[in-house]
């Protein structure tokens, strides 16, 4: 079927033009008519203007355009596609869409590509004027192709994001603006080869609108980026990562349309999208150390310690990222307990088989591997960090996914909640007590400890003990874990048999 023939895509172009755009096509092509004036006017008076040729001019127009036409069209058809499928689910629409005969796919691009039309419209008309300034400029064309194609794959990514918002929330969509707009602000901060630079299209913008001969010319953010020292286009990269990204997306949306009781990822996605993720970054950060990272720590360099939180920074990153990775595919309890009753499960073990706490091993194991890589040519001097990073990534994945299913099973409703009580004082509460006595030995207590510490004091090896101590009483905390979340589910599967 063709988007121009699918129903559910016929009927949001209905509802946006019935809203109304031609008002805001006149706004958005004002707002670009008055850069493109200020363009003329520079060209006309140069003198009146701080620009040391028309190309700076160009660019610093351009860049405005492309800056509003980006939140427009990202961060504006987001919201909409949020907006109307959250909509629909409440008003019953969604659920009497999935009962007809069209497929999964054919409602998620309806829905995907007929939402945000009015934003659409709106970046079309900031493209047509930024080619123009682009053309009177003299700036070359491949700036205005490739910040048009990285803005129009950033918004399809937004949107697929927006889909997966609207299915699981009702009033969430401004948040993950807030988020999303938290994110960019970071981006702009932190070095120039962090992952979400090219999960967003800001390292490859910045990368078209560099001139190497201004004074300001920054070396980290104007040469092309390198995978492992493989030197690739940032724009290709940029691309290639919210193709990979967009793929995973797309399946969890045709799922969850499909059977809404099933988990965002299947277990085989969750694995292959975490190690993209992480292998990615910790590629992009191999010309900075070239697998001889203690090297650098033992020679005195110093860029040492904005080098090693730039680690420390990495490892968080990776933390949070398998954090939602697992409550993504951990899978609700419902439906392994109707699987119970079909198949006739008979003790626990299935149910840890078809768990979050394998996936949880799987992830610990591909992100120690990831830090392994960054000191893969001296290891023999700092195997003892390497052990204690890998050692809490278990730990911190495997007691996040067993928490994270002992509250669904147990407090239902309240787990988020409980869960959020449990994680704080495992992980947060320590800092705090830190912070109030005024005594750092409170915070290696906490869950998180043990892997920043090995990371930001490699040097301090009369603590080596003292941390491996900590990993295990982190062991006995998981196992106490273990034991509530087993008996939690057994207690389940007994009202289950009895009912």
């Amino acid at each position: 079927m063709n988007l121009t023939d699918n129903p559910i895509f016929l009927t949001q172009k209905r509802l946006v033009h019935r809203g109304g755009v031609l008002a805001a096509i006149i706004i958005a092509t004002l707002l670009g008519l008055s850069l493109f004036s200020g363009l003329v006017a520079y060209l006309a008076n140069p003198t009146a203007f701080r620009f040391d040729s028309p190309e700076d001019a160009g660019r610093m127009f351009y860049g405005w355009i492309v800056i509003i036409e980006g939140v427009i069209l990202v961060l504006g058809g987001f919201s909409r596609v949020s907006r109307a499928l959250s909509d629909d689910r409440k008003a019953g629409l969604w659920d009497s869409n999935r009962i007809t005969p069209l497929k999964p796919s054919q409602l998620v691009t309806g829905y995907w590509f007929g939402s945000g039309l009015r934003e659409f419209y709106m970046a079309i008309a900031f493209a047509v004027i930024g080619l123009a300034v682009v053309l009177l400029a003299k700036l070359p064309i491949t700036l205005w192709l490739g910040s048009q194609v990285l803005l129009l794959s950033t918004a399809c990514l937004f949107g697929l994001i927006g889909l997966l918002v609207g299915m699981a929330f009702e009033r969430s969509g401004i948040l993950l603006v807030v988020a999303a707009f938290i994110l960019c602000m970071f981006s702009l901060v932190a070095p120039g080869r962090m992952l979400p630079n090219f999960l967003l299209p800001i390292f490859g913008l910045n990368y078209l609108f560099q001139n190497p001969n201004h004074p300001g010319y920054q070396h980290q953010w104007d040469t092309p980026p390198s995978l492992f020292g493989l030197s690739l286009p940032p724009v290709i990269l940029t691309l290639g990562i919210q193709f990979l990204v967009g793929f995973f997306l797309w399946r969890a949306a045709v799922r969850k349309t499909a059977r809404p009781s099933q988990p965002l990822l299947l277990r085989w996605e969750a694995i292959a999208l975490f190690a993209i993720l992480v292998i990615i970054q910790h590629g992009l950060l191999w010309s900075i150390w070239q697998g001889h990272f203690p090297h650098i720590m033992l020679s005195g360099d110093r860029n040492y310690e904005s080098r090693q939180s730039l680690l420390s920074a990495i490892h968080a990153a990776t933390i949070c990222l398998a954090i939602i990775i697992l409550t993504c595919a951990s899978p609700q309890p419902e439906v392994i307990r109707l699987e119970s009753l079909r198949r006739g499960f008979k003790g626990v073990g299935p149910i840890f088989s078809r768990s979050a706490v394998p996936l949880a091993v799987a992830l610990a194991v591909i992100a120690g591997t990831a830090t392994f890589t960054q000191c893969i040519f001296s290891l023999d001097r700092i195997w003892n960090i390497v052990a204690i990073v890998c050692i809490n990534l278990v730990e911190l994945f495997v007691a996040y996914a067993l928490l994270l299913e002992f509250c669904r099973v147990r407090h239902q409703k309240r787990a988020v909640g409980f869960l959020a009580l449990w994680l704080f004082i495992l992980w947060a509460l320590p800092f705090i007590f830190a912070l109030v006595f005024f005594d750092s030995d409170f915070a290696k207590l906490s869950m998180l400890a043990p892997g920043f510490h090995a990371l930001d004091n490699p040097d301090t090896a009369s603590s080596w003990d003292l941390l491996f101590l900590a990993e295990l009483a982190h062991g006995a905390i998981i196992i106490v874990l273990f034991s509530a979340w087993f008996r939690q589910w057994k207690r389940l599967l007994a009202k289950t048999s009895t009912t």
